[in-house]
């Protein structure tokens, strides 16, 4: 099969897998506007200023941001309060649409050879895949299927589990520090794309770049190749 080639310079590192694990917000959609606001009327509704929330709202599921954010909220009013700023999400009028490189990546994959793996619920999930146009995922691992959210290893874990594939097989490609902290936990090679977060706090991964559309594939009857050309600056590749 033809590889599909994005406008970047000749690739210079290039690994394989059979599968591939996609995180969703941030990675595959940028639903930054639904995300804030969403967070924004919680941050309202508590009385606090939206900086307590900002570290942690994304990468980890909504009930987890909160605890972390404000530790002494009760653990019914959480849940509640989790609730609706997914709610909100999903009903917001606010733009999702795919991260640059996105669509063209997805459509080059063999069937049944990627998932998507998020921490939010299905609900919210399915409402952003179809807002930004993209392939249904053959598998959807999303914070329902889960008892632990990232960075647990068990979002990861229970994907590799439903496609029949093993850690050493796949490559996690993910946005977020809790992101790869579960790939890393669920013994997978990570992939790391600086669309949210600063290269710094992504330095974990195991590889770095800019955005999806750094990516060459090259997909044949056993394994999908990856390649690439440009690291961020003082992004590791091990």
């Amino acid at each position: 099969m033809a590889s599909i080639e994005p406008d970047c310079c000749p690739p210079s590192v290039s690994i394989a897998a059979q599968a591939l694990l996609f995180d969703l917000d941030g990675t595959l959609v940028d639903s930054t506007a639904a995300v804030e606001s969403a967070w924004r009327w919680a941050a309202d509704r508590l009385g606090v200023a939206f900086g307590q929330f900002a570290p942690y709202i994304h990468g980890i599921p909504a009930e987890q941001a909160l605890e972390l954010a404000v530790p002494g909220l009760d653990s019914v009013a959480r849940t509640r309060l989790a609730g609706e700023i997914l709610a909100r999400q999903v009903d917001s009028n606010a733009a999702v649409s795919p991260m640059p490189g996105a669509l063209r990546l997805l459509q080059g994959l063999p069937s049944g050879s990627w998932a998507v793996v998020t921490s939010g619920s299905v609900r919210l999930a399915e409402s952003r895949i179809q807002k930004a146009g993209l392939p249904e995922p053959p598998i959807l691992i999303t914070a329902d299927d889960v008892q632990a959210g990232k960075p647990h290893p068990e979002p990861f874990m229970r994907a590799m589990g439903v496609l029949d594939v093993s850690a050493n097989e796949c490559i996690v490609i993910e946005d977020s520090p809790p992101g790869i902290a579960s790939g890393l936990a669920a013994g997978v090679r990570v992939l790391a794309v600086g669309t949210t977060f600063p290269p710094h706090q992504l330095e974990e991964a195991n590889w770095l770049i800019p955005s999806l559309e750094q990516i060459t594939i090259t997909p044949d009857a056993e394994q999908i190749f990856l390649s690439w050309g440009s690291l961020l600056n003082g992004a590791a590749s091990r």
